[in-house]
């Protein structure tokens, strides 16, 4: 199958296994921003759908009946019942027989308020696109501009930040006060202040309570390949077996992982290297994570 017929085809076939089975998905970015007018049409590298938070492990585990499989082989726990923008976010999923890749969003980051509460809000305002000549739920075009936003922020974009703010000053234009209402419902107020106030000729008010979740997403976008809060918050919420799990994986990366977030040299030499190194830091690191276990299950036991 060639790549673009994938990537056209993915977003209605994982809609129509969603809906046979109760999920509630909605595609985001892609063709969808285009169709919307919110960016120039490109060609899209893989599909983006976000899903129920509720209902993200089911849809994984039927997938993966289907021979979709991890790229990361990531460890997910739970998400916090408050806002969150350090937890992963995301599953990135492979098939054989698919030659594009499927990223399953159980949350977006810089939506500040919980991800069940954001999920169910982007649901309720909630548009069609067409896609293949499939109906499928879409963000509505002021929820999918907040969210691209987001996006390229957290990417540090700007050409592309750029070319949302042109487009939603057009798109958008009449509906600046949905716009604000919008990203002061999903909490996306702070992360988006300035992009907001560019649009709205006015500075928003970030409210007291997303303060210290913008601290930690300021921090991220900053300095995204450092995050050991990212880490801290997952064994926080883990159980006692995913914590080792967690551990394990944080100490012991995957290839993929290794050559995408450390200093890995070319070819099988440099992979081999880098996982000789980690030999000698392993034994410290699994001895800091079971000090955080410890003292987790220490303030649980209270």
């Amino acid at each position: 199958m060639p790549h673009a017929v994938a990537v056209a085809l993915l977003p209605p076939a994982i809609h129509h296994i969603a809906a046979a089975h109760g999920i509630r998905v909605l595609s985001i970015k892609g063709a969808v921003l285009s169709q919307q007018g919110l960016r120039s049409r490109r060609r899209p590298s893989d599909v983006d759908v976000l899903v129920d938070p509720a209902r993200f492990e089911d849809l994984v585990l039927l997938l993966r009946s289907m021979g979709w499989r991890d790229r990361d082989g990531k460890v997910l726990v739970p998400l916090p019942r408050d806002g969150t923008v350090l937890a992963p976010h995301a599953r990135t999923l492979e098939h054989p027989r698919w030659p594009c890749q499927l990223d399953l969003h159980r949350y977006y980051p810089g939506f500040l308020r919980p991800a069940q509460d954001v999920f169910d809000r982007l649901w309720a305002h909630r548009h069609t696109a067409q896609l293949a000549h499939a109906d499928c739920d879409v963000p509505s075009p002021t929820d999918h501009w907040l969210l691209a936003a987001l996006h390229v922020l957290r990417s540090g974009d700007g050409p592309q930040l750029q070319e949302l703010e042109t487009a939603a000053a057009e798109v958008l234009r009449g509906r600046e006060q949905d716009l604000l209402t919008r990203a002061e419902e999903l909490g996306a107020v702070g992360p988006l202040r300035e992009p907001l106030t560019r649009l709205l000729g006015a500075s928003p008010v970030v409210p007291e309570s997303d303060v210290d979740l913008l601290v930690e997403w300021t921090r991220r976008i900053h300095d995204p390949g450092n995050l050991p809060d990212a880490f801290l918050e997952q064994f926080r919420e883990a159980g006692g077996a995913t914590r080792i799990r967690l551990a394990f994986r944080q100490a012991w990366p995957t290839p993929r992982s290794a050559r995408a977030f450390h200093d890995v040299g070319d070819g099988p030499l440099g992979l081999f290297r880098f996982y000789l190194a980690r030999l000698a830091l392993a034994p410290a690191k699994m001895s800091a994570y079971v000090r955080l276990h410890r003292r987790a299950r220490t303030k649980e036991e209270r």
